[in-house]
């Protein structure tokens, strides 16, 4: 491997966005065996005689593929290509190459690894846009359910996403960021003394409350700034919002020249039961409460309700946890793609016998346990108690139980079943992923899959990857 492509390869170990090298020699980088970039390569590049290359990122320089030799490139090739026999595959991801990443602790030092595939969450995105005719915003709130915000923005960015939603201002700092152009929507609403934040990374509050609407106006008017505000009404007696009756005394101002209001937002209780008949209430409320509010885009879908029927679209769609391969269509196959596979490794292996209950002590079943190093610090859940739906893992691509809820570093899985040199100590256990999906994890442990992201910790080796 050259000099060069060691140096690149170097930076992403490091956690340094491929996307930000820049490399580039007066000689051409030679390919002299296999090798492997994560990130862009600016030079002339000539890959030799039965030698491959990959490259998940763009190709600028001119290429020279001699005889026998294959080259992937994730990215674009914009140079000259001149192929002398060997064999070329340029994916064209949209520049999503680029993102690939690290964060974290080092593998060898980690409770767990975490991979995160960012194609699959920009193929979630292009699907859920698919779905309607409005424009698909990114709700990217809570660290992007736990999975990183800025990785997570910086690809949706890449795919086109022109609009966020985040929790708080340290979040919208972070996909501005990596979405110079966006609109970014705070969540969390404003509050005394944020306005000159808001108004240096040109976010927008969510208003919640009349006594945020009236903060915000004072800032506005003291500072004569024309950024945006969003009004988030509540229709259906979720507790967050104006209610119905504080929006249509507000909405007179929108006939006041430069009266800020760009969104006016609401959220279905219950898209996720089509025929719940609190959905046709809260869809007729909308309609009327858009009456006092022309002229001003709305939304009132988010990932189950771009699913539900496209009356409830309007102008803007807020896709949520189903960017994250979370199912917004219970009871029905996933359409989307899964983002998440989380594994980690066997620090024990012990024989232990099981009471078998027996009043005298005596008797039990022997069981295999192994340890694997992650507990509830690291965010995995305890079972439910419904022995229809044990917590389960994957060793080796057989499916184990879990023996016990977590503790806090360690949970044990009742390998009892496999061979001894498959459940040994340093082989990998997958807890997300293999056929265990978010959801799968959220049913049998009583929660829900936002809530099993969400908490997914930080003491995870991370790879953000796009393949």
């Amino acid at each position: 491997m050259s000099a060069v492509v060691a140096r690149l390869a170097e930076s992403a170990e490091r956690g340094v966005a491929p996307g930000d090298v820049a490399v580039a020699e007066s000689a051409p980088i030679l390919i002299s065996s296999s090798s492997e970039v994560h990130g862009s390569v600016l030079s002339d590049t000539i890959v030799q005689r039965n030698c491959s290359l990959h490259v998940r990122g763009n190709l600028v320089g001119r290429l020279i593929i001699e005889p026998g030799a294959s080259v992937v490139v994730d990215g674009s090739v914009d140079g000259r290509i001149i192929n002398k026999g060997g064999r070329l595959q340029v994916l064209h991801n949209k520049g999503l190459a680029a993102c690939v990443t690290v964060e974290g602790p080092p593998e060898a030092e980690a409770n767990g690894v975490l991979k995160i595939n960012l194609s699959n969450l920009a193929a979630n995105y292009a699907q859920l846009s698919k779905q309607t005719e409005a424009e698909c915003a990114a709700v990217v709130r809570a660290d992007a359910y736990g999975c990183g915000i800025g990785p997570i923005a910086g690809a949706l960015a890449k795919s086109d996403c022109n609009t966020f939603f985040v929790s708080s201002l340290a979040e919208a700092k972070s996909v501005r960021a990596v979405a110079p152009q966006a609109t970014i929507y705070v969540l969390n609403g404003f509050y005394s003394g944020t306005g000159p934040a808001f108004a240096a990374i040109n976010a927008r509050p969510v208003i919640n409350s009349a006594i945020e609407l009236a903060e915000w106006d004072v800032f506005v008017g003291a500072q004569i700034w024309k950024g945006g505000c969003a009004l988030n009404v509540d229709t259906g007696n979720s507790g967050l919002g104006l209610s119905f009756e504080e929006a249509t005394a507000f909405a007179p101002r929108v006939q006041m020249l430069n009266h800020g209001v760009t969104l006016l937002l609401s959220r279905l209780n219950h898209a996720v039961a089509p025929h719940e008949a609190g959905n046709k209430r809260q869809l007729e409320t909308f309609h009327e409460l858009r009456r006092f509010y022309p002229g001003i885009p709305t939304s009132l879908a988010d990932s189950s309700g771009i699913f539900l029927a496209p009356k409830t679209h309007f102008d803007l769609v807020r896709a949520g946890s189903a960017l994250y391969g979370i199912n917004p269509t219970p009871g029905a196959a996933n359409p989307m793609l899964p983002v998440i596979e989380l594994t980690a490794r066997i620090l024990q292996v012990r024989d232990l016998t099981v009471s078998n209950g027996a009043k005298n002590g005596s008797g039990g079943k022997r069981r295999r346990i192994a340890l694997v190093s992650l507990g509830h610090a690291d965010g995995y859940p305890r079972p439910a108690g419904d022995s229809r739906r044990p917590l389960q893992v994957a060793i080796g691509g057989k499916r184990c139980p879990v023996a016990a809820g977590p503790s806090t570093d360690l949970l044990p899985i009742d390998v009892s079943d496999l061979d001894r040199s498959v459940a040994r100590v340093g082989a990998m256990v997958t807890l997300i992923g293999a056929g265990i999906g978010i959801d799968d994890l959220a049913a049998a442990s009583g929660s829900t899959g936002r809530e099993i992201l969400s908490r997914l910790g930080r003491r995870f080796h991370r790879i953000y990857r796009a393949t």
